[in-house]
């Protein structure tokens, strides 16, 4: 894999990975805030981040 390709591929993943760090900072403010919303916050970001790795459905017939 050239350094031009994986350019390419962090280029394409730069949302997803901005998605999944704007989730970690809410998750540690929560952690902060209280222990118990820290795990339902925590919990809440892993299934958001499941829906978006999940495959699509394509709705066209």
């Amino acid at each position: 894999m050239k350094f031009k390709d994986i350019l390419k591929l962090v280029w394409a993943l730069t949302p997803f990975i901005l998605v999944v760090l704007g989730l970690l900072s809410i998750v540690v403010a929560s952690f902060l805030v209280a222990i118990a919303l820290g795990w339902l916050i925590l919990g809440l970001a892993l299934i958001v981040v499941g829906y978006i790795l999940s495959p699509k459905q394509d709705k066209s017939e």
